[in-house]
């Protein structure tokens, strides 16, 4: 006996393959949607996160701010220098040009012994020379408040500093002081790599008060730092090095001297 064999009528089977066709596609469209969702989720993330970032920035920078209104900018104290090159006997002993290199000038507080305030940190080249008159070596914020002292470094430089003046160094060393001019009608260049802790006293106090601005001046007189028991020392005799570069140190008759000038005309106020 011969079973009958089952036809599938052809247009069932066309629109199974149809729907079949549909689903995928319904799907991959929902897969699509799904990956478009998280990817706006994501990037939504990302606006909070730099949002917030941003605002932390602005609100971090209006606290520095404010923790730093303690310290003024203004500066309201100038450090003049001034000088006399002349010496006591300009028949042997003539200069020319005098150059000091010095670093960590500072502020000591009336009767303390360490309680002192920075001026300028630098170092700074101090030039003297013929048409030397009343020089600016710079300003500084200095907190209100009476000062008795000032205090700086008469500086050799380290190997690692680079120079601010290419004549204190050479291939033989480095130096703290060049002094040039004439000693018995021959010229010279002394130089002297000793480095020292000066520490001179104001005649009269400097009072730092609020508003206006204070000056103070730094007198040095050169033609000392040669002179012994009177007499003046040959610079380019080498045996005189060490007596030349003690009175440098130890500031020897006062070459250094420091005083209040408000009126800047290199002299006492």
């Amino acid at each position: 006996m011969t079973r009958n064999k089952k036809i599938i009528p052809e247009k069932k089977t066309k629109a199974a393959k149809s729907n079949f066709l549909i689903n995928n596609l319904l799907i991959i469209n929902k897969y699509k949607e799904g990956i478009l969702i998280m990817n706006q989720v994501n990037k939504s993330k990302t606006l909070i996160i730099l949002i917030s970032l941003l605002v932390f920035l602005f609100f971090a920078g209006i606290y520095g701010c404010n923790e730093n209104t303690t310290q003024p900018s203004a500066e309201n104290v100038d450090l003049s220098l001034t000088g006399s090159l002349l010496s006591s006997n300009p028949s042997i002993l003539e200069l020319d040009e005098v150059k000091i290199l010095i670093k960590d000038i500072k502020l000591n507080v009336a009767n303390t012994e360490n309680d002192e305030h920075n001026f300028k940190t630098g170092p700074y080249v101090l030039l003297l020379n013929l048409n030397s008159g009343i020089n600016p070596i710079g300003a500084s914020y200095i907190p209100i408040g009476t000062y008795d002292k000032i205090k700086f470094e008469i500086h050799k430089l380290n190997n690692n500093e680079l120079s601010p003046d290419p004549e204190f160094t050479d291939a033989n060393g480095r130096y703290s002081v060049i002094v040039k001019g004439w000693y018995n009608g021959v010229y010279f260049i002394y130089k002297s790599a000793k480095s020292a802790h000066q520490k001179l006293t104001f005649p009269s106090r400097l009072f730092v008060g609020e508003g206006g601005k204070s000056n103070i001046t730094l007198k040095a007189i050169p033609y000392l730092w040669f002179v012994k028991n009177g007499d003046i020392l040959d610079p380019m005799n080498e045996a005189n090095r060490n007596d030349i570069d003690n009175n440098i140190k130890d500031n020897v008759n006062e070459n250094f001297k420091i005083f209040v000038d408000n009126d800047r005309n290199g002299l006492p106020d």
